[in-house]
């Protein structure tokens, strides 16, 4: 081991102490906190014997013996461990400037039955450093206050690990405020490797592992322990070289947090991460990683653990042979639980994230205020392989999902998916261009708008084996072959209060292409303004067998147009029974066992040329339809009373004035300067409302800030919102 320093040449010495809080963050005041030290003696760090009436380290200040027996107090159970035979607690402080004193050190502290804390100086330490223990004590390694982790270098000069601590016994960790360079020598194992008891908790804070031209080797490797966190670190890989996984965990078999971290360039993915227990990867940036040559084939994050949440995370520019930023798979049997919570994944290659099934195993996952912007692969991926797999339970909430190629999300056969509240816009597929999905699926208020597939499917690709549910969601302007808005095959499909408008096919179905083995439903929905080059411009029917059931009702499908049959509705196929009733319908192709109470006329939209599709008082559609409809929803598009004068409407909107501004909070309709003040103070920190809604948009603000400046007094006129809160009574 070569032994270089650029730093103070001064002795090392060993003085009595404690271990700092982070060394045993769990016995704050016992070997970790406040230090206990006896009046007038101190303990010699090479035979811990007292010397009568030596000076006391001038760091340590006594402590009294009423502040002592408080402490005592507020710690009895430990007590019990020090009568089942622990000696009186004690630290050893070492203070190395050079290489040599660092392995000296690392050698004692390995041995002389203590806590030990090792404080490095400024300095560049070249060599192999070994700490090899089964003792039970803990062990930290930091930088002397007032030298900063940019002014010590641990230097494994291409010939192993920098630092490699091997602990079988129950002492924690920590690694603090230390540079670590990535010259290792083999991909394969990390400039700092720490190896801890079965029961010890480990630290790494504050370390940069930075790789330097031409390097190889990992940043950190975890190898074992119970509760692991790394924190504020900064793990940069090598552009050019070997390379290596920034941070590699593996062995934990607790608890695992990696926060506040920078993980960039890294080859061979920037975090790799494989344990029975829970993994938490909270306020990290992700940029610029590549899966290189790895079998994982993840640029990003690899995960594999029981329970997996990443949480307001970053993941730019990573590229992945499969998936680029993030990939979680199974660890073992039973139900594994994932939740991406208020993360950004924007320009990742080969996918922003991805969960999979592989073994017997189920899999409850969340996806909740997420941002998925520019990826190429898909914005989110979930799949099971595996015909015995139990399946993935997916939830999708506020979510947003732009400009991805390969579409927003796609999921396989054996997944179950919710989505609700989610924006989906420009992304593109072959098929499915914003939502390509099997198994069952639910679609609540989601906004689909400019999706495309060069196959079927602009907004929504749905081939299921089962249920499909779509519900008060909006297509506008996407574009398929077949199916423009949706493409849905499914046993059963209930489609309510859904506006969908100004999509285009170039086949079928230039708003929706639908087949159902069993039953459809098809009520209360707007069905306007779409194009299809070959036949059904607005709804293409297709019915496949002899046992279908169709229930269509109360919907507004005019407008639309085709170059071949069936401007509106295209039916093809037999089935059971085709029910097409109290409808706003115009170019109708097909025959359908009841056609009845069928309107041709204009519905009277707002303002349908800047996407306002609501019916004015005077439409015919107002008051126009069945309250006998089947599975008749009970809320409108807007989220309003269905049923708002005794009869229903026709299409998505039910017309209505008696909704006031969410900013109204006594529903008067007068907006105050304090309810605005409030309104306006609740949506700047960022908080929910109470009234719908609860995520208070932008225009809503500025709308109530209207009507409070010009009087407050306001009515509501029926059209879209917020511009339906007009000036005055």
């Amino acid at each position: 081991m070569s032994a270089h320093s650029k730093g103070s040449a001064r002795v090392p010495r060993a003085s009595s102490g404690v271990a700092p809080e982070l060394a045993s963050p769990h016995l704050p005041g016992i070997m970790g906190g406040e230090k206990l030290v006896e009046p007038g003696f101190r303990r010699d760090a090479e035979n811990h014997t007292p010397e009568a009436r030596a000076p006391r380290n001038p760091r340590v200040r006594p402590m009294s013996v009423s502040q002592f027996g408080s402490k005592c107090r507020g710690l009895v159970v430990l007590l019990l461990a020090l009568l089942l035979g622990a000696t009186c607690a004690r630290a050893v402080d070492f203070h190395v400037a050079t290489a040599q004193d660092l392995q000296n050190a690392l050698t004692l502290a390995a041995a002389n039955g203590a806590n030990n804390n090792i404080y490095l100086t400024n300095g560049y330490y070249i060599g192999n450093f070994n700490y090899n223990s089964a003792a039970g004590y803990n062990l930290a390694v930091t930088n002397e206050p007032g030298v900063t982790n940019t002014q010590i270098t641990l230097d494994g000069a291409g010939g192993g690990r920098a630092l490699n601590i091997s602990s079988s016994g129950s002492g924690n960790i920590t690694v603090s405020g230390i540079t670590f360079l990535r010259n290792c020598g083999s991909t394969f194992i990390g400039a700092l490797r720490i190896g801890a008891g079965s029961s010890a908790m480990s630290l790494v804070s504050g370390c940069r592992f930075l790789s330097p031209t031409n390097t190889t080797g990992m940043g950190l490797e975890l190898a074992s322990g119970l509760n692991t966190t790394v924190t504020n670190c900064i793990v940069t890989g090598a552009t050019t070289g070997g390379g290596g996984t920034g941070i590699s965990i593996s062995g934990v078999t607790g608890n695992m947090i990696v926060t506040n971290c920078v993980i960039a360039t890294n080859n061979y993915s920037g975090l790799s991460a494989s344990i029975p227990g829970y993994l938490t990867v909270s306020g990290n940036m992700f940029i610029g990683n590549n899966s290189g040559q790895g079998y994982l084939n993840v640029g990003g994050a690899y995960c594999s653990a029981q329970n997996i949440i990443f949480s307001g995370n970053t993941f730019i520019g990573n590229t992945g042979t499969y998936y680029s930023g993030v990939s979680c798979s199974d660890y073992s049997t039973g139900l594994m639980s994932v939740a991406f919570i208020g993360n950004t994944f924007s320009g990742n290659s080969g996918g922003g994230a991805c969960c999979y099934c592989y073994t017997y195993y189920n899999m409850a996952m969340v996806l909740v205020g997420n941002t998925f912007t520019g990826n190429s692969g898909g914005g989110f991926s979930c799949n099971a392989y595996e015909p015995n797999v139990g399946g993935i339970m997916i939830t999708v909430t506020g979510n947003t999902f732009t400009g991805n190629s390969g579409g927003g999300i796609i999921c396989n056969l054996l997944s179950t998916i919710a989505l609700t509240g989610n924006t989906f816009t420009g992304n593109s597929a072959a098929n499915g261009g914003g939502v390509y999905c099997g198994g069952v699926a639910s679609f609540t208020n989601n906004t689909f708008i400019g999706n495309s597939a060069s196959g079927s499917g602009g907004g929504v690709y749905c081939n299921s084996v089962s249920f499909l549910t779509f519900s008060a969601n909006t297509f506008i302007r996407n574009s398929a072959t077949t199916g423009g808005g949706i493409y849905a095959l499914s046993q059963t499909n209930t489609m309510l209060d859904n506006l969908v408008a100004n999509n285009t096919s170039a086949s079928q179905g230039g708003g929706i292409w639908v087949n159902v083995s069993s039953n459809l439903f098809l009520i209360n929905n707007t069905i306007t303004a779409n194009t299809s080059s070959g036949t059904g411009g607005g709804v293409a029917f297709q019915v496949s067998g002899v046992v279908e059931l169709l229930n269509v009702y109360n919907n507004i499908i005019w407008g639309n147009t085709a170059n071949g049959n069936g401007g509106d509705v295209y039916l093809t196929g037999t089935g059971q029974k085709k029910v097409f009733d109290f409808n706003d319908v115009d170019s109708l192709y097909g025959v359908w066992d009841i056609a009845v109470n069928n309107k041709d006329v204009s519905p009277q939209f707002f303002d349908p040329v800047n996407g306002d599709y609501h019916i004015q008082s005077t439409s015919p559609c107002k008051d126009a339809g069945t309250n006998g409809a089947p599975s008749l929803p009970a809320t409108d598009l807007d989220g309003g009373p269905r049923i708002a004068n005794g009869t229903v409407d026709l299409g998505c909107y039910e017309f209505s004035t008696a909704a006031t501004h969410p900013a109204d909070t006594n529903a008067d309709f007068v907006i105050t300067p304090a309810e605005y003040a409030a309104y306006a103070a609740a949506w700047k920190a960022g908080q929910t409302w109470s009234n719908a809604p609860t995520v208070i948009p932008a225009n809503y603000v500025t709308r109530a800030g209207y009507l409070m400046t010009n009087g407050g007094t306001y009515h509501n006129d029926g059209s879209a919102r917020p511009v339906n809160w007009k000036v005055g009574p």
